[in-house]
């Protein structure tokens, strides 16, 4: 039995809404390809729409060494936002796979055109208390 072939990739150019930071992505079409959104505090309250590219296949072309970082709760992941607009870039778990990529910088995308899963990230740590 032959293997599966993996899926062609493709470039996605991003950028935040002031266009300070801009990047690309290169991933299998948005179109073949599950997005996630997440039903913890942040992603809830910002309508984070994620992907998972690998590391490697995130170029930034302008502005990484703007990009300001949040933690919160476990500090297990740097959200990484623009300063100047305050556009949510990526969110990064420090981890070898890769980054959680918004979905909603990247340039002509149809949000209501893509498939869309659901990750319990009320899961991963304590509950949210701003208090």
């Amino acid at each position: 039995m032959a293997a599966a072939e993996a899926p062609e990739k493709k470039w996605y150019f991003g950028n935040c809404h002031c266009a300070a930071v801009k990047f690309k992505v290169h991933m299998p079409p948005l179109d073949e390809h599950q997005v996630k959104t997440c039903n913890c505090s942040i992603c809830s309250r910002n309508g984070y729409m994620h992907v998972y590219p690998a590391r490697a296949d995130v170029v930034y072309l302008k502005g990484e060494d703007s990009v300001k970082g949040y933690y919160f709760g476990g500090k297990k992941a740097e959200h990484k936002f623009c300063p100047n607009c305050g556009s949510s870039i990526s969110v990064d778990p420090h981890g070898a796979f890769g980054e959680e990529d918004m979905v909603r910088m990247l340039q002509d995308v149809e949000l209501d055109q893509l498939k869309v899963g659901t990750v319990d990230g009320k899961t991963f740590g304590a509950p949210y208390d701003p208090k």
